[in-house]
């Protein structure tokens, strides 16, 4: 668990966010995006489908289509037994996203995210709300999970919610 990171009370002002490891690096996306998360199954290859979309999953009788972030981010896909799929919503979508491993769940403070280093700003990482320290000098990479796909990716996954 992040010491520094985590507040045993939490104010409106921050921010709870689940952590997972792509590669290397640490990632954080906001818990309110976040259905569930379930072990790395079997994925259905779908044709003509963009090259970070692995496929789909039948989730209790929901077709989810499924990004590899590894994938997305430019890194080579790996999966092994930590290999998690996160069930998100995006926008009006319910999306797997295959990560590494899933490491926590922490409150950040609102004040402790710092927006992205300028160097890196540009339309290859809107994706990315901030970056927010954390325990042994790394850093954690905050995703805005409704940036993660363009409006074309998101039109060629057009899957609405299930409505029950």
């Amino acid at each position: 668990m992040r010491q520094d990171a985590v507040q045993t009370s939490s104010t409106s002002s921050d921010s709870q966010l689940i952590c997972f490891k792509l590669g290397e690096e640490e990632y954080g996306v906001h818990i309110m995006h976040i259905k569930e998360v379930i072990k790395h199954q079997k994925i259905m290859p779908l044709p003509k489908a963009p090259s970070f979309v692995e496929g789909v999953i039948n989730l209790r009788g929901m077709v989810i289509p499924i990004i590899d972030l590894r994938k997305r981010f430019g890194l080579p896909a790996e999966v092994n037994r930590a290999t998690k799929i996160i069930i998100v919503q995006v926008e009006n979508r319910i999306l797997g996203l295959v990560v590494d491993d899933v490491t926590d769940i922490i409150t950040l403070p609102h004040d402790s995210l710092l927006p992205p280093p300028k160097m890196i700003k540009g339309e290859d990482v809107e994706y990315l709300d901030g970056v927010a320290n954390i325990s042994e000098g790394g850093l954690l990479f905050i995703l805005s999970i409704d940036k993660i796909l363009t409006a074309e990716e998101k039109g060629t996954l057009s899957l609405p919610l299930k409505q029950n």
